[in-house]
């Protein structure tokens, strides 16, 4: 008789142990499900991306970033960029991207933008000037990495497209585009006092090419020889 209630409460301890962890299982499985519906849902942000899908519907603000001095120059310079919200079938994804600059001479008080519109997406812009990017030296020009076609059709404008590059003396005039259809922008280095070295990707083939910063005219662009190929 004592044995037989001896089980029983080995039963029941038992009953009440299995009982227990299978709440908690279920509270586990609750939460992770909760978890894993939220990330599913929740709002994505993303950088330099431009959605021009035309069957989006696309809510878009516009915000002008922090300004900074463009150092051996009297102007000051700020980016405009687009916030694009838009919906898909079970979450929401936001951009952010840089679609133009104000400058703005602090001397004659002139403020003016790169561009008259806000057609491209300014994947990169890159002062150049002698040293490295701690730099005091004046700046030379600007650099600007632009995306003006969504050459993968993929609705939308990003690094995954061919890149424009163009240049603009340090106070955004004398705007001039250089090289288009560019797969992959490799490296630069400035070679001397006004010509700029650039190493890129196209057509799948490498090419260098110097351009003089004077007046932005290409001083060579060729394709670099394949490996043990030499002149």
């Amino acid at each position: 008789m004592e044995e037989s209630k001896f089980f029983k409460l080995v039963w029941r301890f038992n009953g009440l142990i299995i009982s227990i962890a299978g709440i908690l299982a279920i509270i586990v499985l609750l939460f992770v499900s909760y978890k894993l519906i939220k990330d599913a849902t929740r709002e994505r942000t993303v950088n330099n991306i431009v959605n021009v899908a035309e069957d989006t519907e696309v809510k878009e603000n516009w915000t002008l970033g922090s300004i900074y001095s463009v150092q051996g120059t009297s102007v000051l310079k700020a980016p405009l960029q687009s916030d694009q919200s838009y919906s898909r079938s079970y979450y929401s994804k936001s951009s952010t991207s840089t679609r133009n600059y104000l400058y703005i001479n602090t001397q004659t008080y002139d403020k003016y933008w790169l561009f008259d519109h806000t057609n491209y997406l300014i994947e990169k812009s890159e002062n150049i000037r002698k040293g490295d990017y701690s730099s005091k030296a004046p700046v030379i020009a600007t650099m600007f990495h632009l995306v003006k076609l969504d050459s993968n059709t993929d609705n939308h404008l990003t690094v995954s497209d061919h890149i424009t590059i163009a240049f603009a003396k340090p106070n955004g005039t004398g705007y001039l585009e250089v090289l288009s259809g560019v797969e992959k922008f490799n490296s630069s280095e400035l070679i001397s006092d006004n010509e700029f070295l650039m190493i890129y990707q196209k057509n799948g083939s490498l090419y260098s090419a110097v351009i003089n910063l004077q007046d932005f005219s290409l001083i060579e662009d060729a394709s670099l020889p394949a490996v043990g190929e030499n002149k």
